[in-house]
């Protein structure tokens, strides 16, 4: 059964019984467990004796794919079929204490439903549970976690994409991360050198980091705003960086202890070379503290060293001057605020001309009623500030009535008067840049 399948309601727990796929009968669900359980089963306790029953269970398919016989072989057939491909490594009498298991567990089932039937069918269970338990014995189950990260991934790509599936199996990925790191912590405690050496090569696959973020990534992108799913593709990558972390401890206490003992047995030629990147300085230079080294001297002879002498020629080094640094040349600030105050006194130079460009006296006042708020202001102020310097030619008078206007833009204001001062000639100013200079023509 793939875990992927997911049920048809959205489950809060893979590891009951009602969450679990309702695609086929509870009886055959039965059959199919029962079935797979006696490749590895006693009569008395559910444990492999030894891996010749692994091999067994192997030699069976075969026999039973590669029979041709009507109607199924018998047990005399298969057992001929076995030898005749190879020599196994079990006796006859295994083979019968094997066969009497598989019969017990129905993963070999009479070919008729008769009395005294001699042919026999193997319930197809029995392969995948042959695949399955190898695999247990040589990755401890982390491949399998692998192919649902990678099984859940071509479920989000695909068009009709199964929700129900895709939540299910995002928890029970999570659960499997938080119980290996558990598993791990506990190592890291309690278990030797050596046993926490051989575990953490079990668990050394360097793209489960890569796809549980890539899958997060996916969920956020397929399923925008879909908060239950963001919650659980979050929960997976926290305990995925759990399990890091439990993997990241076992391995320094193996480098640790390791190096302490020089016991070169419980690290592979991988791991010395990752220690040797990114161990502490500290420990690197204690790895080596008890190791007694006689390095061999050099031997040379006299003809040798003058020879030696009279071809060594010295390296002089001829010191040059560093190049000149190159310094960007910045404008000087204060010459900024100097061309600044020259734009914005030419600006109101300009605005106080135009007013005056008809005569030497402005009335101002329509002007400002028709103008805005902000614009009506900004022309007063500037106006004013003509008016205060004592350089500039213009003089702004400002009425004692008050003129009131509820629909314009400018609800209220004074009558304004702007004019050159008698007596004084000012040409309207031009502002130049030529080389840092201002000049007024």
């Amino acid at each position: 059964m793939s875990v992927s399948d997911g049920p048809p309601q959205e489950p809060d727990s893979p590891g009951r019984a009602e969450d679990l796929p309702r695609r086929l009968s509870p009886s055959q669900q039965a059959r199919n467990v029962r079935a797979f359980s006696a490749v590895v089963a006693r009569f008395r306790e559910a444990l492999l004796e030894s891996p010749k029953a692994l091999a067994f269970a192997r030699d069976l398919v075969g026999a039973f794919a590669d029979s041709e016989m009507s109607g199924g072989p018998t047990k005399s057939e298969v057992w001929a079929l076995i030898t005749e491909k190879h020599t196994p490594q079990y006796a006859q009498a295994f083979f019968d204490s094997r066969w009497t298991i598989f019969e017990h567990y129905d993963a070999i089932q009479p070919y008729l439903a008769k009395k005294h039937q001699q042919r026999y069918a193997l319930h197809p269970a029995v392969g995948p549970a042959t695949l399955i338990h190898e695999r247990l014995r040589r990755h401890r189950g982390i491949e399998e976690l692998v192919g649902l990260l990678d099984e859940t991934r071509s479920l989000i790509g695909q068009p009709t994409r199964d929700r129900g599936a895709i939540k299910y199996n995002l928890l029970y990925c999570r659960q499997m991360l938080t119980l290996y790191a558990i598993h791990l912590e506990r190592l890291v405690a309690v278990a030797s050198i050596r046993e926490l050496a051989a575990e953490q090569r079990e668990h050394n696959h360097p793209g489960l980091s890569m796809r549980v973020k890539q899958l997060n990534e996916e969920v956020s992108a397929f399923f925008p705003g879909d908060h239950t799913l963001d919650h659980r593709a979050v929960a997976l990558v926290s305990a995925e960086q759990r399990y890091q972390q439990a993997l990241t401890a076992a391995g320094q206490r193996v480098i640790d202890q390791g190096g302490r003992s020089l016991d070169f047995e419980v690290l592979s030629a991988e791991e010395y070379l990752e220690a040797a990147r990114h161990a502490p300085l500290t420990l690197l230079s204690q790895f080596g503290a008890d190791l007694v080294v006689d390095p061999p001297s050099a031997w040379l002879d006299a003809g040798t060293l003058m020879e030696m002498v009279e071809d060594f020629a010295p390296h002089f080094r001829v010191r040059s001057r560093p190049p000149m640094p190159k310094v960007p040349r910045e404008p000087d600030p204060a010459q900024r605020m100097v061309e600044a105050r020259t734009r914005e006194r030419s600006r109101q130079e300009h605005l106080a001309e135009r007013a005056l460009l008809e005569g030497d006296l402005a009335d101002l006042t329509e002007e400002l009623r028709r103008s805005r708020w902000r614009s009506s202001a900004r022309l007063l102020a500037d106006l004013m500030g003509l008016d205060a310097d004592p350089y500039a030619p213009y003089q702004l008078r400002i009425g004692i009535e008050l003129i009131v206007d509820r629909i314009g833009w400018v609800t209220y204001l004074h009558p304004v008067y702007l004019s050159r001062r008698a007596g004084e000639q000012h040409v309207r100013p031009i502002l130049r840049r030529e080389h840092g200079h201002h000049d007024a023509l």
